[in-house]
């Protein structure tokens, strides 16, 4: 459709053009193993441009992306998931309990209680000490995007070029949107600016789909080819919006990264275990220091990018804040080796500094591309055993390639697409009380054919986490019939996932609750096996 319209800024005449639609509707159905329904999601979404004549910018465009989401599984599932949900144990969907889970003074008395599914609708003391984070109510997981952030706007940015005199480019957009650092899959190195929104199917979404836009402005200083590249730019983003951390799922919830919202929601165990100096049980989380919104916290970064023959590179600098949690301990007053009697942890997102780079060869000899990026950050905290975490240098970096390849063995002349993946990680001050491994690696490996004209398409995605020994393997067949339908059927299916940690906080030793961290996203969904069919109409 058009819209035309027209207006004037000022002393420049700006004249509004058409305005092009396009999008979808989407049915995503997910059947987990032993559990039944674990998703019945329904999307719609449109996106939209709007372009706008001016006679002193160039390309000024209005960009959108509008999406709303309805969830049926709360409502047709209600056993498994939703304000009902529950748990008989904490983890018990991962891993057996440790030596310390049951003890004096009854057999079914653990250390730490089952989590409260949507606490904000079932327990008013962790809604509260919760203080919005992770506590969303029923029906935000059922609507996700019909909130008070306003997240049915995916995008929302108003974008223009202005010429320069000397044939540079200076492009500047601002609204909500996202901003791209990176070319990874499944696990970010640059790509952070944006948070992300775990809950919707943990790390196996598009991160397109699941990065949350925030409101930021950006300039790029297109410079173009000189003596030495052929081609480079700068470009610096300002994220203005209110510190937001990725969303990780709340209990109740169908998708919980790492069983993490449970954990938030439960207690300690104390008085019912007999631990002297408590009354009452005591809630894990006791309070949530999330940043409030001023200039001095607002976040940056900037990027340069070249070519140079074969090689497209980046050299990136960054300052955000953490966007998953730190635990921070608050010891007893009367006995600094047990928590304090009204919350085991306050949680804090802290500043972090990164800095890193990619590059992108191409190689003629074998017809493929090489993919490196580097990030190394200061700031970040992690949890440990001892005192619940630790401020530590990070690096990590992903080496990637990627090739289309013809395989006429298999029955097409169409090239294969080969894209693998190897994301590491070194922590530089490591301890032998956290988690994470002080090194680690996950592998990825896409390999995609196309037949029938590029019509129907096989793959298969297959991730394997070293530390946690943890595989997924995920098959899938796309059918597009025409230029409107498309089909999706495919499955993912975890195996391993068995590592234990041991945790003291309460006096004694127990294997939670940081062998979800230390299983990985992977290793902790390994009870998670899905078949999963999609169904999208775009228009």
């Amino acid at each position: 459709m058009a819209i035309t319209a027209g207006f004037s800024v000022q002393s420049s005449t700006v004249y509004a053009g058409e305005t092009d639609w396009s999008g979808f509707v989407e049915n995503a159905t997910y059947v987990r193993d032993a559990v039944g329904l674990s998703k019945f999601r329904n999307t719609f979404q449109g996106e939209f441009t709007h372009e706008i004549d001016s006679q002193s910018w160039s390309n000024v465009r209005i960009n959108g992306i509008l999406r709303g989401t309805y969830d049926g599984v709360y409502d047709l599932n209600d056993d498994e998931f939703g304000r009902d949900a529950q748990e008989p144990f904490l983890g018990s969907n991962f891993h057996d309990r440790g030596p310390a889970t049951t003890v004096i003074p009854g057999p079914n008395t653990t250390i730490l209680s089952a989590g409260v599914p949507f606490p904000c609708e079932n327990d008013p003391l962790l809604c509260r000490n919760l203080d919005g984070y992770q506590d969303e109510k029923e029906s935000d997981a059922i609507f996700p995007e019909f909130n008070d952030r306003l997240d049915f706007l995916r995008e929302l940015y108003i974008t223009a070029d202005k010429n320069l005199a000397n044939g540079d480019i200076l492009n500047v957009s601002f609204g909500r949107q996202q901003v791209v650092w990176g070319k990874t899959d499944l696990f970010r190195v640059l790509d952070v600016i944006n948070p992300v929104d775990f809950s919707r199917h943990n790390i196996y979404d598009e991160l397109e789909d699941i990065r949350i836009p925030q409101w930021m402005i950006t300039t790029e200083w297109r410079m173009g080819p000189n003596k030495l590249l052929d081609d480079s730019n700068l470009s610096f983003v300002w994220n203005i919006d209110k510190f937001r951390p990725s969303n990780l799922g709340t209990c109740g919830q169908a998708y919980r990264i790492l069983d993490a919202g449970c954990f938030f929601a439960s207690y300690l165990n104390a008085a019912d275990l007999g631990i002297p100096l408590y009354d009452e049980n005591v809630p894990i989380i006791h309070d949530v220091e999330e940043p409030a919104w001023s200039l001095s916290n607002t976040q940056y970064g900037v990027k340069w990018e070249g070519v140079y023959q074969d090689l497209t590179f980046s050299l990136n600098a960054l300052h955000y804040r953490q966007q998953l949690p730190s635990l921070h301990f608050r010891p007893n007053e009367l006995d600094p080796n047990l928590p304090a009697a009204d919350g085991v942890f306050d949680i804090r997102f802290p500043r972090v500094n990164l800095l890193g780079g990619s590059a992108d060869y191409y190689s003629g000899a074998i017809d493929a591309v090489w993919r490196l990026e580097l990030a190394y950050t200061q700031g970040e905290e992690l949890p440990r055993d001892a005192n619940g975490h630790k401020e530590t240098d990070i690096a990590r970096y992903v080496i990637g390639f990627d090739k289309n390849q013809v395989i006429r063995s298999l029955g097409t002349s169409s090239a294969f697409l080969i894209s693998a993946q190897v994301f590491g990680e070194h922590i530089l001050e490591h301890e032998s009380d956290m988690p994470n491994d002080e090194d680690n690696w996950i592998a990825t490996l896409l390999f995609k054919g196309f037949y029938k004209n590029n019509r129907l398409s096989p793959q298969i995605i297959i991730a394997h986490d070293f530390g946690a020994e943890a595989t997924v393997v995920a098959p899938s067949v796309s059918w597009i019939p025409d230029n409107h339908w498309l089909f999706n059927l495919g499955l993912n299916v975890k195996t391993g996932g068995g590592q234990k940690f041991f945790w003291s906080v309460a006096g004694t030793e127990t294997y939670e609750p940081l062998a979800r961290f230390t299983n990985g996203p992977i290793g902790v969904a390994n009870r998670e096996d899905e078949l999963q069919f999609t169904v999208r109409y775009s228009f």
